[in-house]
């Protein structure tokens, strides 16, 4: 039964995105936006902090998380034209992660198997639905990624509940 406040926090955020969905959109972006920034000047200092390769990899994905920090809070409207398909792909390599859950617990003998199997399913359907719909509006895609996040975080956890994973 781990991680289920992941799940539940995907559940409250498909809730938001379903009821706010312009504005949740905004909010996101410039959230992202700002950690993004935050962790990027945190990674420039602790790679002044560390030697050799460490220092030139830390500082290299500090530098990339501060320009895109940048882009997010100064250009939301170019990051708006991709989030869908990165959510797109979040919830179909979601999908794919819980099929092999389902053959995991298969070969572990749990009993219900078969349903974790047929919600992985969907929800690899329902990623791809999403990534096959990036030309429509970005609130009606964001609607619609919050009616699957919601459906992803209620699969889980009854895959969780049901199999022990």
């Amino acid at each position: 039964m781990k991680n289920i406040l992941w799940d539940i926090l995907m559940i409250l955020t498909g809730v938001a995105l379903i009821l706010f969905p312009g504005e949740a959109m905004d909010l996101t972006i410039k959230i992202i936006g700002g950690l993004l920034l935050v962790a990027g000047i945190a990674g420039v200092i602790m790679g002044f902090r560390g030697r050799g390769a460490y220092q030139v990899y830390t500082m290299g994905g500090a530098v990339f998380s501060i320009a895109a920090g940048i882009i997010f809070l100064i250009r939301p409207l170019v990051v708006e034209r991709f989030l869908p398909l990165v959510m797109g792909v979040v919830i179909l390599l979601t999908g794919l992660f819980n099929i092999i859950n389902a053959i995991n617990a298969k070969r572990a003998g749990a009993s219900r198997w078969l349903v974790s199997l047929v919600l992985a399913l969907i929800t690899v359907v329902l990623g791809i639905v999403i990534l096959l719909n990036l030309d429509g509006t970005a609130n009606l895609l964001v609607t619609i990624i919050g009616v699957v996040f919601v459906y992803n975080g209620i699969s889980t956890l009854i895959m969780k509940v049901l199999n022990r994973v």
